[in-house]
């Protein structure tokens, strides 16, 4: 049996645990069927709809789900949102007491052994998955920490470089496994195919580019990119999917005085040649237009909106993406794209109008998209690992 390092066990002693201290192996497994969600890192909650999803459908039932942390930003995910007890073993086997979950998962490390050693006496299985920021230590918890990791039955890092970061802090190496980055949103709405086949018909091989969730205050500067590329395509189709429906007309009448010929998908039109720029404000046909269209540029982002819509769904749906910088919660997963090729930030609508126009070949095109779906498909991969750990843990308890 193991022993529990020494400073846990003073760490523990002080929180109320009473010695002789038990090691955590010897603890017995309790078979709940709950799960306690813990969100240490700032942007996991944009992890948990497509995590919690899966495993709905992995295990064919709803999950008991309490979830605690950062939890601003779960939407659509039923559960119980609590705060972790503090640190004292009376507050933590309160917390427990009544109906302990099978399984913990913690997304993002966070120094808290008494709940983690709390959850093991009460028989909980332990998972920590951790990515490159969740797995930095700082300085002054890095004894503790070192000793909190061996509390975990499993732990997954994100990245190599995440992993390598956790062993430095003392992760046992036994216990840690690369799995990969976690899909940040739900799976992409699928496009109408019949609605596809129409447009593309209509379109008749035109190139075409797609400003979606666009806002009144970037109208001008998505203009003047459009007028910029069409100077290299005269045939070049924009495509404005307007953040809020009513914008659309205002939207029209801006580019109608620029002495384009417009036309609104709410009327009915499709690309026909004569169309310049059309305005797509049916909004339940924004993944058809992802499809279609090989270039979109996140709108939104040019301003400060505040509520850029993230990158995964034109990514899924292969449209190379180009962003502004006022992406807010987005940041991180824009960027990254960025780093693999698949996004391209702009600053300006000339800015935009330069790129536009470097994309329309379609070799580049080609190869910003692929990055960009390669990606995200490697989100889902994560994911699906992580639902193989917590199946894991609910099916066979004792061999976790």
């Amino acid at each position: 049996m193991a022993r529990t390092p020494s400073a846990l066990s003073v760490y523990l002693v002080a929180a109320g645990y009473r010695p002789p201290l038990a090691a955590p192996e010897s603890f017995p497994r309790h078979p709940g069927e709950g799960l306690w969600l813990h969100l240490a890192e700032p942007g996991a909650a944009a992890n948990v709809p497509t995590l919690i999803s899966r495993l709905i459908d992995a295990r064919g039932e709803p999950v008991d789900l309490i979830v605690s942390g950062r939890t601003t930003g779960i939407p659509g995910v039923d559960a119980k949102v609590t705060a972790l007890p503090r640190e004292r073993a009376s507050e933590i086997r309160s917390a427990l007491s009544d109906d302990p979950p099978g399984v913990a998962l913690f997304l993002g490390f966070e120094t808290v052994p008494a709940f983690v050693y709390g959850l093991r006496e009460a028989g909980v299985r332990t998972l920590l998955v951790a990515g490159p920021d969740g797995a930095e230590v700082p300085a002054p918890s890095r004894l503790l920490s070192a000793s909190t990791f061996r509390l975990f039955d499993r732990i997954a890092a994100t990245t190599d470089a995440a992993a390598q970061t956790l062993l430095r802090h003392g992760a046992p190496e036994a216990k840690v496994g690369t799995i990969g980055r976690l899909e940040d949103t739900a799976p992409a709405p699928e496009p109408d195919i019949d609605l596809q086949d129409t447009i593309a018909q209509s379109l008749g091989g035109r190139p075409a580019w797609l400003a979606a969730g666009l806002v009144l205050d970037e109208v001008r500067a998505v203009l003047d990119a459009q007028r910029q590329a069409n100077g290299l395509s005269h045939r070049l189709l924009l495509v404005i999917a307007p953040r809020e429906a009513s914008d659309g007309r205002p939207m029209a009448q801006a580019a109608e005085l620029r002495g384009y010929n417009v036309a609104k998908r709410s009327e009915g039109a499709l690309p026909e040649e004569e169309v310049q720029i059309l305005i797509a404000d049916v909004p339940e046909e924004l993944p058809t237009w992802y499809r279609i269209a090989p270039i979109t540029l996140m709108a939104g982002s040019l301003v400060a909106s505040g509520n850029t819509a993230a990158p995964d769904a034109p990514a899924a749906l292969g449209s190379a993406i180009l962003y502004g910088p006022e992406i807010g919660p987005h940041r991180d997963a824009f960027d990254h794209l960025a780093s693999l090729g698949g996004a391209r930030l702009v600053h300006s609508g000339e800015a935009l109008g330069a790129a536009v126009s470097s994309l329309l070949a379609p070799d580049k095109t080609a190869a910003m998209a692929h990055a960009a779906w390669i990606e995200t498909s490697r989100g889902a991969e994560g994911t699906d690992r992580v639902v193989d750990l917590l199946m894991a843990a609910f099916d066979d308890p004792n061999g976790f």
